[in-house]
């Protein structure tokens, strides 16, 4: 896997190597985090496919300011997928990431050979003790998410990983992403996504509740949801050997 901090322009990024012929997947990760949260992702799924996780604006490799808004960040990943030639993919998409995978969708289907979406919803309501906590003190906003987004069973070694990734990012960024997430509503566009969707939730995610992913089952006509036992917000990294599974499954069988 190459780790490429500034591989196109200003496009930060991980990607695997490529391969003629084979499926893309494009990685997007949560608010105020970076292209980082899917880098064990990206090198398991390489085995089989050309994978690619990229920095939203605002940090990593990719810079600038950042935006408030889903739709603005689809623009940019579609932009990017481009530039790299890598269209059609599979667009992977975690909280926030999962609302830009639907913007990429709705604005650039084109671009889109189906969505794989966790912990994410048509609607995702931001309770304004997160953007205080962010402005009031970010290492203990930092601390009280890792309290509280993840399953009871969870490694600690994961929680401090994602805190690394969480903690590279500026405050200002952060809170720009969570308007992101609280301004976004697709619900009145559901019916327009027609690509296979596997939609993913843990049933103890305190951050999206299971309520937002069976809402889009029940509005996306080709989906299927898969509900892991146990696990809250960061499914892939709580249940990596689950995940990898289900996620290969519906590769295999678009």
């Amino acid at each position: 896997m190459d780790g490429k901090e500034n591989a196109s322009g200003d496009i930060g990024m991980l990607m695997g190597g490529r391969r003629d012929g084979r499926r893309r997947m494009v990685f997007l990760h949560s608010a105020g985090a970076t292209a980082r949260l899917w880098e064990e992702e990206v090198e398991y799924f390489n085995t089989w496919y050309d994978t690619l996780a990229l920095d939203l604006p605002g940090r990593g490799g990719t810079g600038g300011d950042g935006e408030k808004d889903a739709f603005a960040y689809g623009d940019f990943v579609a932009n990017a997928v481009k530039e790299l030639d890598f269209a059609p993919a599979v667009i992977v998409g975690i909280s926030m990431g999962g609302a830009v995978a639907q913007a990429v969708f709705l604005d650039h289907p084109e671009l889109v050979q189906g969505l794989i979406l966790l912990g994410t919803g048509a609607k995702m309501p931001v309770a304004p003790a997160i953007f205080t906590g962010i402005e009031e003190d970010f290492n203990a906003f930092l601390d009280m998410s890792g309290m509280v987004a993840y399953g009871p069973d969870t490694d600690q070694q994961v929680i401090e990983r994602h805190r690394k990734v969480f903690a590279a990012v500026d405050p200002t960024v952060t809170a720009g992403d969570y308007t992101a997430c609280n301004t976004f509503d697709s619900r009145g566009r559901l019916s327009e996504i027609c690509v296979p969707t596997l939609i993913i939730s843990g049933d103890r995610d305190n951050l999206m509740a299971m309520k937002f992913s069976t809402y889009l089952d029940e509005h996306i006509e080709d989906s299927e949801l898969q509900v892991f036992p146990g696990a809250g917000h960061f499914v892939m990294a709580e249940e990596p050997e689950e995940f990898r599974r289900v996620v290969r499954h519906f590769m295999e069988n678009p």
